[in-house]
């Protein structure tokens, strides 16, 4: 019986990069794997490597040195992310480092996002949040989003919950012009209204069957505009991104949430019920705030965890 050899098991990309690196510098030093990226993100044709990267000053003595990391990881252009601007738009702050034009496109999902690396953010992690609302029946719904970005979740909303109407707020000038865009090329626009501003100052009142408050670490400064947002007279879902830091031991799992998940929930519903109330104050309507659901996304590190809380709002009459 012939015995073969077993076929060598392929590189993973961190190791073709190790070996293609190595080929480039007549002289290596093994303390220089320490500068590589563990991890990084493609757009389209151009490769975002983190900034705790290629940080030693010989890389960039290297002739052409951009364009051949380009090469290695079969893209044309190549970025860098630095730590986000200190403005309220929570702007990126990413440096061109090889290649003409910052501006890409992503499909994710079956949804195309255009936009410009430079100028505006992309939720990259929210994928299951996205799936999850993809689920949702909204075709007979009017939905608010209140930070609406480039349209992470207003796009999802459109296309594949298929809202009637959505109201998109955002005050980035940057996001609204790649949301209009967005828009455009996934044929949803024409169910789409774009308030551009403050949330809190552009939102309609009492047309909302549905609200997102899409925004980490906390969405709190909208949570009136929220309450204000739903139907008077029907309610609905509200749908409540948050940070919530993790002091316990206790590990997630299907069918216990964390005691810190329960805590913020708490929290988040005693407060909308006390808006909703006062904003009928004057009337014979009294609200019911119940906890629905409570959504995993991911986790910063092991001390944070992203949620996302579904309630629902019902008035009554007294």
């Amino acid at each position: 019986m012939m015995i073969f050899p077993k076929k060598p098991k392929p590189l993973n990309q961190h190791e073709i990069l190790k070996r293609d690196l190595r080929l480039l510098f007549t002289e290596w030093h093994d303390h220089w794997e320490k500068d590589l990226p563990k991890k990084w993100k493609i757009a389209d044709d151009l490769i975002i490597l983190p900034s705790n990267c290629f940080q030693l000053t010989h890389w960039n003595e290297k002739d052409n040195f951009w364009f051949h990391l380009a090469k290695c990881f079969k893209v044309n252009r190549v970025a860098q992310e630095n730590k986000v601007k200190p403005d309220d738009f929570r702007s990126p702050n990413l440096t061109l480092l090889y290649g003409n034009s910052s501006i890409v496109t992503v499909n994710n999902n079956g949804i195309k996002y255009c936009y410009d690396i430079t100028k505006c953010m992309f939720s990259w992690g929210n994928i299951t949040e996205k799936l999850r609302i993809a689920s949702f029946d909204c075709s007979k719904e009017t939905v608010v989003d209140l930070y609406a970005g480039i349209g992470y979740f207003t796009l999802v909303y459109l296309v594949h919950a298929k809202a009637k109407r959505l109201i998109a707020c955002e005050w980035n000038p940057d996001s609204v012009e790649a949301l209009k865009n967005n828009l455009k090329i996934n044929n949803c626009e024409h169910r789409c209204e774009i308030l551009l501003g403050d949330n809190r100052q552009t939102c309609p009142e009492n047309v909302a069957d549905r609200v997102n408050l899409g925004l980490i670490p906390t969405s709190e400064q909208s949570w009136k505009t929220a309450c204000y947002a739903l139907k008077k007279e029907t309610g609905g879902f509200l749908h409540i991104h948050g940070n919530v830091d993790i002091h316990s031991n206790q590990k997630e799992n299907s069918t216990k949430y964390k005691k810190e998940w329960l805590e913020w929930a708490e929290y988040a519903q005693q407060k909308i019920l006390e808006i909703l109330n006062t904003r009928t104050l004057n009337s014979n309507i009294k609200w019911t705030v119940a906890q629905d659901h409570i959504e995993y996304v991911k986790s910063y590190g092991p001390r944070v965890d992203h949620l996302v809380l579904d309630l629902k709002c019902k008035p009554n009459e007294n």
